[in-house]
């Protein structure tokens, strides 16, 4: 492996910016390919891609994507404790593999912002529309896979997820004399216990999480006046998500009424399911030695999002069956995964 991604990759690893203000994690990566390759430079939205063109192609022209955002943690600081510092590094290894030689085809390299919240992905469809890339493949890493193993399936690779604040308003009153006031608290019972139910008539997993409750205050002379519910919904499907949210949005508007109560809502990161085509899926099983993944990944990507725009395939790769777990406080990307993962990027665009 070529010690400046590894080296490279710490340094990304010790920026570790969130998403939507990945300022120095952006500039060190523009000036990174632009010390070391001869590749055009593009700004599209929060992030930039690096375009390898070639005035004659007998190939349709190919699309490679990394993130580069980190993970805000709960004392204010951030990490890299999804591996996107990697992602990216490994990158920058192919585009020094790529460079000086003819590929027949023109290759295009997307450094994406904001993929944590689902955000990134929508700023960069520009892309698409600008250069019309043939295909476009995406690579995450997986701990509790072994090592360098490439993972993939057609259809759902990873589910549909959206975050949900329901908001519930009534009337503050003594807590001596709670009728007097309008709670909130029967109307968030019932929901809550509505909302967890498993749906048993659902094409692929449906789930709803709860994430937690706000009521009231810590004021033991008030009843409280105000809720906010906040849900996680997931589903293998968009259509199944569309169907579970409206199930719950209109559950929560009738509560509301029954109990005499205001009521909003709004929506967080936004997932849509990551749809692989299957000759875009089959072409990474087949190139890239990979193996087939029985069921999608629960966790969400927004790498969807170009999936419905472009033909193309998201796949895994193994970090290692003992690796400690993404988002989990000891997580850290294994270098020992650059070097195959730049191996299968090679691959897509060779093959």
């Amino acid at each position: 492996m070529n010690e400046k991604i590894t080296a490279l990759r710490h340094e990304l690893h010790a920026l570790a910016e969130p998403s939507g203000a990945e300022i120095k994690t952006k500039e060190r990566l523009k000036r990174f390919l632009s010390e070391n390759t001869s590749l055009e430079l593009i700004d599209c939205g929060g992030g930039f891609y690096a375009a390898h063109r070639e005035s004659d192609t007998a190939k349709p022209s190919i699309a490679l994507r990394a993130d580069f955002d980190a993970l805000m943690l709960p004392d204010g600081g951030c990490a890299h404790l999804c591996g996107h510092d990697g992602h990216s590094a490994a990158l920058c290894g192919l585009a020094l593999e790529l460079e000086g030689k003819k590929l027949g085809r023109d290759v295009f390299l997307l450094f994406q912002p904001a993929e944590e919240t689902g955000a990134g992905a929508l700023g960069c469809l520009g892309f698409l529309e600008r250069e019309k890339p043939g295909e476009i493949y995406g690579a995450h890493n997986l701990p509790g896979f072994e090592l360098g193993q490439i993972f993939t399936r057609a259809g759902t690779f990873a589910c549909a997820s959206r975050g949900l604040t329901l908001k519930f308003s009534g009337k503050a009153a003594h807590a001596a004399y709670p009728e007097l006031g309008v709670s909130p608290a029967a109307a968030v019972g019932e929901l809550l216990g509505l909302a967890t139910k498993p749906v048993d008539d659902a094409d692929g997993m449906v789930l709803c999480t709860v994430i937690g409750v706000q009521m009231g205050e810590r004021a033991f002379g008030a009843a409280a006046a105000n809720a906010e519910v906040w849900l996680t919904l997931r589903a293998e499907h968009d259509t199944e998500l569309t169907k579970l949210y409206d199930r719950i949005i209109e559950t929560s508007e009738k509560l509301a009424a029954r109990y005499g109560l205001g009521f909003g809502f709004e929506d967080c990161d936004v997932f849509p399911s990551t749809e692989n085509y299957p000759a875009a899926a089959e072409k990474v099983l087949t190139l890239c030695g990979g193996s087939e993944l029985k069921a999608p990944m629960r966790w969400s990507e927004d790498f969807g999002w170009y999936l419905k725009a472009c033909r193309g395939a998201f796949f895994g790769i193994g970090a290692g069956v003992g690796h400690a777990p993404l988002h989990s406080e000891c997580y850290d990307y294994p270098d020992e995964l650059l070097e195959p993962t730049i191996d299968a990027f090679e691959k897509l665009i060779l093959g």
